[in-house]
């Protein structure tokens, strides 16, 4: 299958060059240093689940023009990124190809389905912790991933099957999800908590679990989310106990994107993450205090964050 990745970071990094191990045409469209490095090097995987390796023979560019169209186009830009990366996604797209989102949050379909028209959108969701360690390698941090993969409406469309069977070939953990508005909820039950948490504690989820206040605190963003999925009419009324035993198996070492991005100092997820469940609270009147506090006081660090690099930038512009 040829195969275009749109954004060569962490999750696209890592599952672009599995498929591309595999043997499969991909090509990245990427930007700055990582894109100079995968041109003059390959792109390089350290998976703590998957092992090491390296392609040799990655073709990337900044320019959809370069690429070419693809049989599959895996989205796999931050959240604040996807509006920008929409027309390459669709110029990517062959007629009868398929666009595959696989970004955090709840709104991601929607937005390429304007773009790409619905019928061509697979929605995804993954759960991984991977990051660029140096430009030209990935690190794949815990060992566990996995990807949900289903039509944008209706049941499992032949297109998101044969995407699930092209990834488990790979060696990606890839399951067919039936309903893939659902698994977005699923998904977020753990993750918005998770991303909430290890940003505003700025500690991995291990000593968050251990310590009784902040463990009390992860039950009640969960609850507090899964009675704002309800009021969307995505009742799950499992997904507590899924979700918490979800939080209690994966590694104690991990942190969410948004926590990384945090320490980095560089934009977030936020508004797309725990002000999503904030703002659907407001429109439903639901009620999340804890919710709320917390996107209050990552609200803040963003803002804070965001003047010290606009000074930054004022300052290297006055040189």
């Amino acid at each position: 299958m040829r195969i275009a990745v749109i954004g060569a970071g962490g999750v696209g990094g890592l599952y672009g060059g599995l498929l591309a191990r595999a043997g499969h045409e991909v090509v990245f469209l990427a930007r700055g240093a990582q894109l100079a490095a995968i041109t003059a090097n390959g792109l390089e995987v350290r998976s703590a689940e998957l092992g090491t390796f390296h392609i040799s023979a990655a073709a990337a560019s900044n320019d959809p023009n370069d690429l070419g169209q693809t049989e599959l186009v895996l989205v796999t830009v931050k959240t604040y990124d996807l509006e920008a990366a929409l027309p390459a996604a669709a110029q990517l797209r062959a007629p009868n190809g398929s666009v595959l989102t696989l970004q955090n949050g709840l709104d991601a379909p929607d937005q390429v389905a304007l773009k790409v028209g619905r019928e061509h959108v697979l929605i995804g969701t993954t759960i991984v912790e991977a990051t660029i360690l140096e430009p030209g390698v990935i690190g794949h941090l815990s060992p566990m991933h996995l990807v949900t993969i289903a039509a944008y409406e209706g049941l499992p469309s032949e297109s998101a099957r044969r995407t699930v069977d092209v990834f488990k070939a790979a060696g990606i953990n890839a399951t067919i999800a039936n309903d893939g508005h659902r698994a977005l909820w699923e998904k977020a039950a753990p993750l918005i908590p998770l991303a909430t948490l290890t940003s505003m504690c700025q500690a991995p989820i291990g000593p968050i679990r251990e310590l009784p206040h902040t463990r009390a605190l992860m039950e009640t963003l969960v609850q507090e989310l899964v009675a704002v999925a309800s009021a969307c009419g995505q009742p799950l009324p499992e997904e507590p106990q899924r979700a918490l035993a979800q939080l209690n198996r994966i590694p104690p070492t991990m942190k969410a994107s948004m926590a990384r991005d945090f320490e980095r100092g560089g934009r977030t997820e936020l508004e797309a993450l725990t002000g999503a469940v904030v703002r659907l609270a407001d429109e439903h009147q639901v009620d999340v205090p804890a919710t709320r506090t917390a996107y209050a006081v990552l609200e803040l660090r963003e803002r804070q964050a965001a003047g010290e690099r606009e000074g930054v930038g004022a300052a290297a512009a006055a040189q």
